[in-house]
């Protein structure tokens, strides 16, 4: 009788205290497994995310391009009309005026405001955007304006342009 008692006993012990352990152990395995690929999947973004934050953190103006600006040099500021009228010549844009604004450079700025009227089409002055928009200098776009006038359409743009 003692025997069945203990065996007993030792069976419900079992059934009660060391089978639910290891149905834990097992969840605990199969967690730790989900956390490890998490951790593995983070370690793979982390750089990403980090970049994007990085570029998020500087807030950008509209119309400013994600290449790395490179100031233009003081001796090069006299070249700024011709490299408008190179750009609007290859875009089929006809360049009326470029005009850098002298008062943009008060206090020791580094930048520079230049601003343009154009005349053309505003499809081809598209094409004259996205060449500017890759010269290494435009740091930002202000403002651009489009009128139609009986000569066609004229654009007025106001740029900023890193110097040094």
């Amino acid at each position: 009788m003692v025997p069945t008692i203990f065996t007993i006993i030792l069976l419900a012990l079992l059934s009660l205290g060391v089978l639910p352990s290891f149905r834990d152990i097992a969840k605990i395995r199969d967690s730790i497994g989900e956390l490890q690929a998490d951790i593995l999947q983070h370690q793979t973004l982390l750089p990403i995310y980090l970049s994007v934050q990085q570029r998020k953190s500087k807030s950008l103006p509209e119309g400013i391009s994600v290449n790395e600006v490179v100031p233009l040099k003081i001796e090069d500021l006299a070249k700024l009309p011709d490299v408008f009228e190179t750009l609007t010549r290859e875009s089929e844009v006809e360049l009326i005026s470029a005009t850098p604004q002298v008062r943009s450079l008060q206090d020791g700025r580094e930048m520079l405001r230049m601003d343009a009227h154009m005349r053309g089409d505003f499809l081809t002055f598209n094409i004259f955007l996205n060449r500017l928009n890759e010269m290494s200098f435009v740091e930002s776009i202000e403002s651009l304006t489009i009128d139609v006038t009986n000569l066609g359409q004229e654009m007025n743009l106001s740029v900023w342009l890193a110097i040094q």
